[in-house]
Formats: C-alpha cells, sequence, structure tokens
C-alpha cells in the first residue's frame, strides 16, 4: 500500500484566522488539496489535522480519506511526521503533502506515486523551479527518521540525496498560503484561471 498523506495540522498564526478554511475559487482550501491528492491514485488519503479539527474535518465530508489527529501540533510539523507515521502501519511508502499548496495538482501528485512505482527508490522529491519542496514520497525504510523530526523533512531529504529521484515541475505552482497577502495573491491567481 502506497499512502498520500496531507500535513494539515497548524495553527494558522501567521493569517489570524484557519487559514485552511479559506475559500479559494468557491472551495475550502484544505478541500480542494485533498481532493486533488485523492484523485491521484493512491491507496489511502491520511489527513493530519490539530488545530480546530472539528471544523477542518467537517468541510472534508464525502471525500475518501481518513484521519488522525496531532494534539501535540504547536510543538512544530516534527510532531506531524510522527503522528503520520504512526498511523501507517501497511504503508509501504508514504507522500507527504501540505495542505496549504493550493496550485499542486492531481498531475504532479501522480508524477511522484509514478516515479516511485517504477523504480522504487528511497524518495521522490519534487523541485518547483530552483526550490525543493512537498511533496516528497518516501519509503517505508525511513518512516523512523521521519518520527524523529522536529521540523520538516530536509533533514532526511539531505542524507538520502543520493537514493533520490528528483522531479522538477513548474516553478509557479509553488505557493505557500501562508499570510493575508499571500491569500490575496491566491485568490486572485484562481480567478484568473477560472
Amino acid at each position: 500500500m502506497i499512502s498520500a498523506v496531507v500535513l494539515a495540522a497548524g495553527a494558522s498564526t501567521r493569517m489570524g484566522q484557519p487559514k485552511l478554511l479559506l475559500p479559494l475559487a468557491g472551495e475550502p482550501i484544505i478541500r480542494r488539496v485533498v481532493r486533488e491528492v485523492s484523485a491521484a491514485a493512491f491507496d489511502e488519503v491520511l489527513v493530519v489535522l490539530g488545530h480546530e479539527y472539528e471544523r477542518v474535518l467537517s468541510v472534508l465530508e464525502g471525500l475518501n480519506i481518513r484521519h488522525a489527529v496531532n494534539d501535540d501540533y504547536a510543538s512544530g510539523m516534527g510532531s506531524s511526521f510522527r503522528t503520520a507515521v504512526a498511523h501507517l502501519a501497511d504503508a509501504e511508502a508514504a507522500m507527504f503533502v501540505l495542505a496549504d499548496q493550493p496550485f499542486v495538482t492531481t498531475t504532479e501528485f501522480r508524477a511522484v506515486l509514478d516515479a516511485y512505482r517504477k523504480a522504487r527508490p528511497a524518495i521522490v522529491c519534487a523541485r518547483f523551479g530552483e526550490v525543493t519542496a512537498p511533496p516528497h514520497l518516501f519509503d517505508r525504510s525511513l518512516f523512523p527518521e521521519l518520527s524523529q523530526l522536529d521540523h520538516g523533512a530536509r533533514p532526511v531529504l539531505q542524507r538520502h540525496r543520493d537514493h533520490s529521484i528528483v522531479l522538477t515541475f513548474p516553478a509557479e505552482l509553488l505557493m505557500d498560503v501562508d499570510t493575508p497577502e499571500d491569500y490575496e495573491r491566491a485568490n486572485s491567481r484562481a480567478s484568473a484561471s477560472r
């Protein structure tokens, strides 16, 4: 089984309100991201929730997912990796996606899955132009390292770069929605592409 994990536990402190619930092209950001991941044909989608998890979960109704709650989300992203790994007992590999990157699509998620299925590397990582950023897929052999992280997965990516496949995607797909300004930009872009 190859899983997809959507990390959606953060407190949105820079936004000042739960950013994943904000609408983008008429759909909450979290639902848009989870819907795109779900269409990429992974065996399962696990959403790691934390801050206001009941509200976030409610907007995912009807999507074929399972979820895990990270009670320790305030300590940083490492706690979400730990929560995910604890809930991936049957997975041979897992792709990790950030819930606040609404312009990465099913096409990119599927490319990551296909690259893993074809070559079975330790890692499939994504590069957007010059920037390395999720989604990243990790073989099960690296799950113990993921569960030791304090923040993001960069240390694991660096340690195993010789056993990685790097996929290059268009730079414009990489947009994190962290601040009100980011959200304005994302909204303009989503409106322009409708």
